[in-house]
Formats: C-alpha cells, sequence, structure tokens
C-alpha cells in the first residue's frame, strides 16, 4: 500500500512539473521567455460576450503551434540595453511614467520590429513579433471566457492594470498575478504591437496562427488594453488597428521566438 501512494505520489509531482511553463533567457539582458505548448482554442468574441466588437468575429477555431513568448512586455531596461548597443535608434520618452522595469512605451510597430532584430542577431535565435492569434493564445492561457479570468470585468483587478487602478501611467512590470502560462500583464498595462496587417474580422484569417500579411498593413494589431483605456478592453480578444509610425505612451510589446534550439541546453 506504501509502495503504492508512493508512486501515485511520485506521479503527480512529475504531472505537475511537467504542467509548469519551462522559463529561460538567452542572454543577461534578454527578456524572461517562457516555452507555451501547442493548442487548438477559439479566436474572436461571441457577440453575446460582454463589450463585443463587430471587428473581434467570426469566432473561429485556430492551432498555435508550440512558441516562447516574454514572460512580461519588454522593459524601458531592455529597451535601452538594445539602444546603448546600437541595435535600437529611438530612445522612447518616458512621459513620467518611469523608466527601468516599467514595460517601454514611445514605440512604434516599426521600433518593435528593430528591438527583434537586434536580439535575434544579438543571441542567434528567431526573435520576432507574435502573430495576433498566438498573442491571444497566450492571453487565454486554456480560458474560454470574456475576461479571460472571468465572464465579467470584475475579475481584473488582481491581473490587470487598466484606467481604474493604474493611477495614471504604466506600472512596473510582474506585480499582479501571471495567467496559467506563467505570463504577465497579458491584459492591461501596455497595449502591445503583433506582426499582423490591421484586417476588420477573422472570416478570412488562418487557421494555424500565422500572422495576417494581407489587409491594411499601414496598420498593425495591437492587442490587450491598456492603463489608460477601460477595463473592458482588457479583453483577449480586444483588438485595434494602430499606424505602424504612430508612438503613443500606452503602447508596448512583448517578443516571440520560435522553437528553434533547446532553451535548457543555453539556447
Amino acid at each position: 500500500m506504501i509502495r503504492i501512494v508512493v508512486a501515485a505520489l511520485l506521479a503527480a509531482i512529475a504531472a505537475s512539473a511537467l504542467a509548469q511553463p519551462m522559463a529561460f533567457r538567452d542572454c543577461p539582458e534578454c527578456p524572461e521567455m517562457v516555452m507555451l505548448p501547442g493548442g487548438r482554442f477559439a479566436m474572436g468574441s461571441a457577440e453575446s460576450e460582454p463589450e463585443h466588437k463587430a471587428w473581434e468575429g467570426p469566432r473561429r477555431e485556430v492551432f498555435v503551434t508550440a512558441f516562447a513568448l516574454g514572460r512580461t512586455e519588454v522593459t524601458f531596461a531592455e529597451w535601452d540595453a538594445c539602444h546603448a548597443a546600437g541595435g535600437c535608434a529611438h530612445r522612447p520618452d518616458d512621459y513620467g511614467h518611469g523608466r527601468g522595469q516599467r514595460p517601454v512605451i514611445d514605440v512604434s510597430w516599426r521600433d518593435a520590429k528593430q528591438y527583434a532584430v537586434w536580439l535575434a542577431r544579438r543571441t542567434g535565435q528567431p526573435y520576432r513579433l507574435p502573430s495576433e492569434a498566438e498573442w491571444e493564445y497566450a492571453a487565454r492561457a486554456g480560458s474560454g471566457l470574456g475576461f479571460g479570468c472571468g465572464a465579467e470585468a470584475t475579475c481584473l483587478d488582481r491581473i490587470a492594470w487598466h484606467k481604474t487602478n493604474a493611477e495614471g501611467r504604466a506600472q512596473p512590470v510582474g506585480r499582479l498575478a501571471a495567467n496559467a502560462f506563467g505570463l504577465h500583464d497579458m491584459l492591461g498595462n501596455v497595449w502591445e504591437w503583433t506582426e499582423d496587417c490591421w484586417n476588420g474580422d477573422h472570416a478570412r484569417g488562418p487557421g494555424d496562427g500565422a500572422p495576417r500579411l494581407a489587409g491594411d498593413c499601414g496598420r498593425r494589431v495591437t492587442r490587450g488594453g491598456s492603463w489608460a483605456h477601460a477595463a473592458g478592453t482588457a479583453r483577449p480578444a480586444a483588438r485595434f488597428g494602430s499606424i505602424v509610425t504612430n508612438r503613443y505612451d500606452f503602447t508596448g510589446f512583448r517578443v516571440a521566438r520560435d522553437k528553434w534550439s533547446n532553451p535548457a541546453a543555453g539556447g
């Protein structure tokens, strides 16, 4: 009996360890990344959901292959390292929010792409911006509920900085609870650039999680809501199209990385 109990306990511990997302960092100044498992999910929002917008539908099934995503939004400290190394031409204004571990703001889509290119060259790994399907998959972390953490916005304060609780500025990353994938600030704090060109709905979107590279490519999709916007925008399905050259004090980004090599072996 004791052996059976011990065996069951060891099996449970092993299963729990496998369920924990693997985190890694490819260089000292690199963002911490989390390897996410592949899977299927329902992308978009249903008409019956609170705060639903027409451009969030139709809801459709998408399969996403395994990839890595930043545990948090790219910080000022991480961006400033790129700028100091000559990889990022723009030095963003913090608008009085503070730098360090706050998410970098005042960066355009093109700026974000430049950072990803620098990171790829710095590490030899395939860093990039996430597709909006990958972003939503990561934000949902297995949840089909309208706000990820629940069906109503009342659950958001423990995971998201929004207009009501952010005290008028972006907050340092990672202070609120992580989602089930171990990712922080997927909702709220700052809108996040994705790779996709803007399209007014999901009707013809790819089913494999790839970015949509046709449509209005002068605008790219941002996701997640921000400190400056109402809680209703801090939903996994919420999306907006922003001009690629525009810089805002409420928009930043996080990076993705293809599953190119074994992170546990040092990248």
